[in-house]
């Protein structure tokens, strides 16, 4: 038996145009009328996917071979239960979608050496929930996120994962970190850097992960695609740990300026008695102090790898 009807809901009236009582609740009953021809759907969402924001519910036309929407009506999400509820006109198969990238541009960020032990720690706000890794060795443990809207992924958490699987595990559980190359061209609020640029601050800063706090800055996204700003302090010594600065990096060098993250404007002069550096493990081995210039030659390669391959997945400096 074929069934198939489809119906759209009227579209609401215009700005400005009023209409009586009458007619709204003739227009109500029009439309439950209409409602009453098509299938009633309801169904609860899985809890091991990160429900962030309401799914949108789509059907498989094979002989059109795509998924559309085009025969779903009435549609009610109940964020607290993660119920869906909707009518169609077809009884396809039901797909239910997310936004890949609902989680970017991020909120901040923050990568400091773990005070615990010898790893290092990556914590990454996104629009909507905050995530916490920790990298140790070759491996890298899920470690907790934040407002979390179901329980998915908690059985992973502190399991030792290579940072492939990790990004795997994630996007399966539609908690995705991870953009693509061309991820900007799906989201707005990012500036991608140049890629060699940055591929190269992030060997740099994974070199450094064991002595330094690196932090987001506000002014990174309106720096353009040659410019990487972000925060950076020693955190060799917690009892001596220092203010936050302003680190300017590019293709051609890194320089910590005189403005800071607080300052009213920002500005590119470099920090009085600065001098040239081409990159920023160059400026800490002149710059740092001893102890952190000790600390990155006695970091583990491993480690550094697996540092490197997760600021590579994240893309920091290009979606914050």
């Amino acid at each position: 038996m074929k069934y198939q009807v489809q119906y759209r809901a009227p579209s609401p009236p215009a700005p400005g145009v009023t209409r009586t009582p009458e007619e709204i609740e003739a227009e109500l009953k029009k439309i439950e009328a209409e409602y009453e021809k098509l299938a009633l759907v309801f169904f609860e969402l899985p809890q091991d996917i990160m429900w962030t924001e309401p799914p949108v519910i789509c059907q498989w036309q094979e002989q059109r071979k795509l998924w559309t929407s085009n025969y779903v009506n009435d549609y009610k999400f109940n964020e607290d239960k993660l119920t869906i509820q909707f009518r169609t006109g077809v009884l396809w198969p039901i797909g239910i979608a997310t936004l890949r990238y609902g989680n970017l541009p991020y909120q901040g960020w923050d990568l400091r050496p773990d005070p615990n032990g010898k790893g290092v720690i990556i914590t990454v706000t996104g629009v909507c929930i905050t995530v916490t890794w920790i990298c140790i060795g070759n491996t890298v443990k899920l470690h907790w996120i934040a407002n979390a809207t179901t329980s998915a992924l908690k059985q992973h958490f502190n399991k030792p994962y290579s940072v492939k699987k990790m990004v795997q595990i994630m996007r399966e559980a539609a908690c995705d970190f991870f953009p693509d190359f061309d991820g900007h061209n799906h989201l707005e609020g990012s500036c991608p850097k140049e890629w060699v640029a940055e591929r190269h601050n992030y060997h740099a800063m994974a070199f450094l992960s064991r002595a330094y706090n690196f932090q987001w800055s506000r002014w990174n996204q309106a720096a353009g695609s040659r410019n990487i700003i972000m925060q950076l302090r020693e955190a060799v010594d917690k009892k001596r740990e220092g203010k936050f600065q302003l680190l300017h990096s590019t293709p051609q060098k890194a320089v910590i300026l005189k403005c800071n993250e607080l300052s009213s404007e920002f500005d590119t002069d470099p920090a009085m008695g600065m001098q040239f550096y081409p990159d920023l493990f160059t400026l800490n081995m002149s710059y740092g102090s001893v102890d952190a210039r000790r600390t990155t030659f006695n970091m583990k390669y491993r480690l550094v790898e697996t540092v490197f391959d997760m600021l590579q997945e994240l893309k920091l400096s290009s979606y914050s």
